[in-house]
């Protein structure tokens, strides 16, 4: 969770800094090809576009971890966490009440050497 969180921030932060500096160009490094100058090219051309839908992106998806942590909150698994609280004696399908075979007599696994 403080991954993601992190990760929300970090994405919050590079589209503000694209919405609000507008010299945002200058914050890359020098690109040898042309790929860059073509998307240099679109998004000078369609600036506004581009910043509404990375705020729209950012607003998003931290309405989905809000929403996320809200439904977390009033599930009806509030107190849940692992599976390893769960009884295993209540739950038949968690035991495993497989037992170990036994061999009777000489293994046959194994090399043989013929001398």
């Amino acid at each position: 969770m403080t991954l993601l969180f992190f990760l929300l921030m970090l994405e919050a932060g590079v589209t503000t800094d694209v919405f609000f500096n507008h010299d945002w160009e200058e914050d890359f490094p020098v690109e040898p090809t042309e790929s860059f100058n073509k998307f240099e090219d679109f998004v000078r051309s369609n600036f506004e576009f581009c910043k509404w839908i990375g705020l729209s992106v950012v607003f998003i998806r931290g309405l989905c971890v809000v929403l996320a942590v809200l439904l977390k909150a009033v599930g009806p698994y509030q107190n849940y966490e692992s599976d390893d609280d769960i009884d295993a004696e209540s739950r038949p399908l968690l035991k495993n009440d497989v037992h170990p075979t036994y061999v009777v007599g000489r293994s046959v696994s194994g090399s043989k050497s013929i001398a």
